[in-house]
């Protein structure tokens, strides 16, 4: 008694599921997922006209869906229904597969019915026959959404452009896709996704300073559903600055290089400046300044750098470094003077020299010997002549002496090269002496 119980209430609630679609069409589907394993493929079948066809179809369909009805058969030999629609070609494709006789409805999702919008049905039995297929009424044809008013595209904001349109007024419209056309293809391509209806802006900040780009607007449905696309409008974001030119740098100064290049046009500019060891090298910035000269401090002599100078905006926008670059330098070592004579005469030494560097105005002469077990070193500094004497000096003992020279800002030269010298315990009375 209880299973035959449970078998009525299982087909009570199968015959309610069945017969659950009415014929009205004002209410939303429920996309209930589709439990059944469908028993053919979809694949064309042998048609057999000597099966009840479907009859009593009707369709409707919004921008989106298509629905549709049929009166279901009661014959048995009949176990259910395949859906067929037009493929866009010319021909006609199955979509679905319904196995169940008693089910009169189904909704397919389709978004492009200008190109799909014929639909057949076909009833079929267990061997795989089946009737021939019954055409359902042609689809409504819905008329375009309209397209989204562009208000205007603002040009000349610092690496950006901004897009305004109109609220559309189809309350059906709940987001707006923004489009910009790839300036080397033609092509549009998708840019941004604006959610909320009431949302009428958006700004594009992957541009290009100074070049003009195209855009457009179209409404999105809550169902996926896009209006017909704006009229295309053009925005420029702002162009960056003039390079400056003609920028100089001295190599006469010592420990330090300065810079001076021509003013900008712009207002109140600021300027950057980049330097690099390499003409080609990486350049770092250094400094930042108002004025239009910078100097350049060192703690070494000779050194030489390359530098370039951009110009910064009131809206931050840096321009273009130069193709051109300047090379400036401090002032370098001077070259090594000349020893063209060391001797000893009657205990004393003698040592002569030459100038080599017009830089030149003086001379420090080193001494080098040792005293004992430690080196000693003096300098006779300031010395303004080429041949110098000293009477300071020991017997038994080798001393080393070289020159520097030195320029008015005291930037020394090279060493010159080394001579050693030595007297002997009894001094000879001979005025003979070393050359070389």
């Amino acid at each position: 008694m209880k299973k035959s119980i449970v078998t009525i209430l299982l087909g009570v609630f199968l015959s309610l599921l069945s017969g659950c679609g009415d014929k009205s069409f004002n209410l939303p589907s429920l996309s209930m997922p589709d439990v059944s394993i469908p028993a053919f493929d979809l694949s064309p079948r042998h048609q057999d006209p000597n099966l009840p066809r479907v009859n009593k179809l009707r369709s409707t369909n919004t921008l989106s869906e298509v629905a549709l009805e049929w009166e279901p058969i009661k014959d048995r030999r009949i176990s259910g229904y395949r859906i067929y629609r037009n493929d866009g070609e010319g021909n006609y494709k199955a979509i679905k597969i319904i196995n169940d006789r008693y089910v009169s409805h189904f909704t397919d999702e389709n978004k492009e019915q200008s190109r799909y919008n014929r639909y057949q049905i076909a009833a079929f039995t267990e061997r795989g026959h089946e009737s021939i297929p019954t055409s359902f009424p042609a689809l409504k044809k819905h008329k375009k959404i309209a397209p989204v008013t562009i208000i205007s595209v603002l040009s000349g904001l610092p690496n950006r452009v901004k897009v305004l349109w109109r609220i559309h007024p189809d309350p059906r419209i709940v987001s707006y896709l923004v489009q910009r056309r790839d300036n080397n293809t033609g092509e549009w391509q998708n840019l941004a996704m604006v959610d909320r209806r009431l949302s009428v802006e958006y700004i594009d900040t992957t541009t290009i300073p100074g070049h003009t780009y195209y855009y457009r607007v179209a409404g999105k449905t809550a169902d996926g559903i896009y209006s017909m696309v704006s009229a295309p409008k053009s925005g420029t974001p702002k162009a960056l600055p003039a390079p400056i030119t003609n920028i100089q740098a001295t190599t006469n100064l010592p420990k330090k290089i300065e810079l001076i290049w021509t003013p900008s046009a712009l207002k109140n500019a600021l300027y950057r400046i980049y330097a690099s060891d390499f003409k080609d090298g990486i350049y770092g910035r250094i400094a930042e300044t108002k004025s239009t000269h910078f100097i350049d401090r060192f703690d070494k002599d000779g050194i030489v750098r390359f530098y370039r100078v951009t110009v910064i905006d009131s809206d931050g926008l840096e321009s273009s470094q130069q193709v051109h670059v300047a090379k400036g330098m401090t002032l370098g070592y001077l070259n090594a003077p000349n020893i063209t004579a060391a001797r000893v005469v009657n205990s004393t030494v003698e040592l002569q020299w030459t100038q080599t560097d017009p830089r030149t105005v003086s001379y420090t002469i080193y001494k080098k010997y040792w005293n004992g077990w430690r080196p000693k070193i003096i300098k006779t500094v300031g010395f303004t002549g080429t041949t110098f004497i000293d009477r300071k000096i020991a017997p038994n003992i080798t001393y080393t002496y070289y020159v520097v020279g030195m320029d008015k800002s005291g930037i020394p030269s090279s060493p010159s090269r080394s001579v050693n010298l030595a007297i002997e315990s009894m001094p000879k009375t001979s005025t003979n002496g070393s050359w070389f």
